[in-house]
């Protein structure tokens, strides 16, 4: 891309990503006719077309409802160009994210951002910008076409400037347009305030709570994207806090675009941190997990593996579940995957119960593909090690289950957090979770959950099972060596049989049944089939 020497200076200017961290990011792609920055997909159109679709949407309904489209449209994107900064850059410091918009806006061909003042805090949600836009791509278009405007007609920028900067406040923040060129001003003049700093009253900000906003009235805290420490947990922050552990792990994954190894026992967040890794990769995109034996896996690969010399899809991803389980040639073409010869490769997640160092040795992951998947090991600890974390967890956990009474959902009292803290869970998240929820049907008050609720609901905690004694076992084999018809070699045989069948000829998955490691499994059953007893 061509840069004149004179501006060259600018690139690196200002907080990252700079304009010279954007634009090496952007990649051109004339085999699939595709424009990405850092992966998500871009357009490179006509200047006229935003003006073009003014005029249309103001000759078609009225110049008050093309505003309000217009900036609803706007709003959106810088929306969507927030998350794809903090997706794209999980490490930046929240103001450079913050500040990150107004170079978009320049690599895009906007406009030029001139910040006159920029004054924030996020933890105490204050707010307030002045800002020049130069050469905006909408005021120069109409005033082309139209004329000296009577009135500011960036509107689209208007909508963006608020859908970027309102994620990082629990309020929203908009902007009005002062100036604007098309009235022949030298610059558009913007300057930006939270709602409660423009008050309630005032006309644009009952324009946009009651008719631009996507889903009508205020911004809502839970749609906040920046996040710190020491803050009651948002709706949208239970992954968040379910992966802190490993946080610095995740990020070091996203930042070297590498395959994930999540390990832990059952429960610990195991999915929440593949769900964490695919909402920060991807802006958009349904997220799933595929068990290694189910028929989905194997679909999953072939379509991936169709692609197999050209540059995947920028939210190409897959996530495996009980990796242990993956049959040997599902391995090898997941290992290609990971390893092939491509530009951009799918991005991989794999999930098991299993310590990362018994994967090869008894699990029998081929040493290759476990070596690939652990460029960074991650492993969940359990809630029993995290009793610092619970009452967040909780807290997080009660915002973000539906109602079960017909009131508030309720608020855990200290108390109840020190009782819950004192808990080992061994259940993990499913526990608390359902222990929460049967503490909130037993509340003697709806609105607030104590420390005898929650006694009440570990009152009612399903035991756990006692370990079998197994006695009943021999009581059904006696008879057979009684009377001669089994022996201890047959009964080995047709225990190891059931296990192959049970785990559909998986040699490490029937050992891990019967207790026993791969290779003792694989003696033994060479030593069944050299004397005839398994099939």
């Amino acid at each position: 891309m061509k840069t004149n020497p004179d501006e060259s200076a600018l690139l690196t200017r200002g907080g990252r990503p700079t304009l010279r961290d954007l634009l090496d990011r952007l990649e051109f792609s004339p085999t699939r006719g595709s424009i990405t920055l850092n992966g998500a997909r871009m357009l490179m159109s006509r200047a006229t077309f935003g003006s073009d679709l003014r005029d249309q949407l103001v000759r078609r309904y009225s110049e008050h409802e093309a505003m309000v489209l217009m900036l609803r449209l706007g709003y959106l994107s810088g929306r969507e160009d927030a998350e794809f900064i903090l997706q794209s850059w999980p490490e930046l410091d929240p103001g450079d994210a913050f500040t990150a918009g107004t170079r978009l806006h320049m690599v895009t061909g906007t406009v030029r951002v001139e910040t006159i003042s920029n004054d924030f805090d996020f933890d105490s949600d204050r707010f307030s910008g002045d800002f020049l836009w130069h050469d905006s791509v909408e005021a120069s278009e109409y005033h082309r076409r139209h004329g000296r405007a009577l009135q500011p007609v960036c509107w689209l920028q208007t909508g963006y400037a608020a859908g970027y900067a309102s994620p990082f406040f629990r309020k929203l923040v908009l902007f009005k347009e002062t100036s604007c060129s098309a009235m022949s001003h030298k610059a558009c003049r913007v300057v930006g305030k939270t709602v409660d700093q423009w008050g309630r009253d005032d006309p644009f900000v009952q324009l946009f709570l009651n008719e631009v906003l996507p889903t009508g009235g205020d911004h809502a805290a839970n749609a906040r994207i920046n996040r710190r420490p020491g803050r009651v947990a948002d709706v949208t922050d239970l992954d968040d806090l379910i992966i802190d552990p490993i946080r610095q792990q995740l990020d070091l994954v996203l930042q070297g675009r590498v395959p994930a190894l999540i390990t832990g026992p059952a429960g610990a967040g195991r999915r929440a941190a593949a769900r964490w890794l695919h909402k920060r990769r991807f802006r958009q995109g349904n997220f799933s997990i595929v068990h290694a034996r189910s028929a989905e896996a194997g679909e999953r690969l072939a379509a991936l593996r169709k692609g197999s010399g050209q540059p995947y899809a920028s939210d190409a991803f897959l996530a495996i579940s009980g990796i242990e389980n993956l049959s040997t040639d599902r391995q090898w073409a997941l290992l290609d995957l990971i390893t092939g010869e491509r530009g951009q490769h799918p991005m991989i997640v794999a999930i098991s119960d299993m310590a990362p160092d018994l994967l090869v040795a008894e699990a029998g992951l081929l040493p290759e593909l476990a070596y690939a998947l652990q460029v960074m090991p991650i492993s969940l600890p359990p809630l029993k090690v995290r009793n610092a974390d619970l009452e967040r967890l909780s807290r997080a956990i009660l915002a973000n289950a539906p109602a079960l009474r017909d009131a508030p959902k309720p608020q855990l009292t200290d108390t109840a957090c020190d009782r819950i803290a004192q808990l080992e869970l061994p259940g993990n998240l499913p526990q608390l979770r359902a222990l929460l929820q049967r503490a909130t049907l037993l509340a003697t008050d709806p609105k607030r959950i104590d420390a005898q609720d929650i006694d009440a609901a570990l009152a009612l905690e399903p035991p756990r099972p006692a370990p079998s004694t197994h006695l009943d076992i021999w009581d059904a084999v006696l008879p057979g060596f009684e009377d001669g018809s089994l022996t201890l070699d047959s009964l080995n045989a047709a225990l190891m049989q059931k296990a192959m069948a049970q785990t559909e000829n998986n040699v490490a998955a029937a050992a891990r049944l019967l207790g026993l490691t791969r290779p003792q499994l694989a003696y033994r059953l060479g030593q069944s089939e050299s004397i005839g007893t398994l099939e």
